[in-house]
């Protein structure tokens, strides 16, 4: 699959300044010797969907039972297991029909609560559900053995050292772009009608994770679906 085939993409690979805003910051962290040495620290934060509304089902879906898949990868791998590095989360909406919202709940629909570091990816799909189909979750884990997923994840189990290379982590974001599009292939196999919605990364240093409100005002409108989502940084003390 290739990027263009995301209805909304908003994942840019890191260019020269960033690459050079991250090699920054992990040489400050090294500044004064081993004895003022910092290590990176993770973030606690926590991903909602919002206002998630089926415009039109009749072109999509009609009246139809969907599932909503969400991967976010966020960095903050333990060593030696890449997987650990990503969260995959299926949600089922039953009955849908035209102009309904999907039933969220008061607070949105929680798509990864957590810590992240370096990086932030998000991949969002849509599609049919169909009965007795597996969650994304157990989908991936079902192909952990295939080289393009094993590649994938090998590229975060760099991410695990107390200080990664600036090429680790430029590399652990080419490999959660192709972690992305694996989930995707794997959905629209198994599920009916799977649309690739949207994807973005966000960068620690550069881009502060992304947290806040997107988009900053309305909504993402695409085809016959809207939603905005929030990223929020929570309070470790809480």
């Amino acid at each position: 699959m290739t990027q263009h085939e995301w209805l909304i993409d908003e994942a840019v690979p890191p260019d020269v300044v960033a690459i050079e805003q991250i090699e920054h910051e992990l040489n400050s962290n090294q500044r004064g010797g081993r004895e003022s040495f910092r290590q990176p620290q993770a973030v606690p934060l926590a991903i909602r969907l919002q206002d998630i509304m089926i415009l039109d089902t009749k072109k999509w879906f009609g009246d139809a039972d969907i599932r909503l898949d969400a991967l976010v990868v966020h960095g903050n791998a333990t060593q030696g297991d890449g997987t650990s590095a990503y969260v995959p989360k299926t949600f089922r909406f039953p009955g849908i029909k035209d102009r309904d919202r999907l039933p969220t709940g008061e607070n949105g629909l929680l798509i990864f609560y957590g810590n992240a570091l370096h990086f932030l990816d998000i991949f969002i799909t849509v599609s049919r559900d169909r009965k007795d189909t597996d969650d994304l979750a157990t989908l991936l884990s079902q192909q952990l053995q295939s080289a393009e997923l094993q590649r994938a994840v090998g590229t975060l189990v760099g991410l695990a050292v107390v200080l990664p290379q600036v090429s680790t982590i430029t590399t652990a974001i080419g490999g959660a772009s192709i972690l992305g599009n694996f989930a995707y292939q794997i959905l629209s196999k198994v599920t009916g009608d799977t649309i690739g919605l949207y994807r973005t990364s966000w960068l620690q240093y550069k881009d502060g994770f992304g947290i806040g409100r997107h988009p900053q005002g309305g909504s993402h409108k695409v085809r016959d679906l809207s939603f905005w989502y929030e990223i929020i940084q929570e309070d470790p003390e809480v």
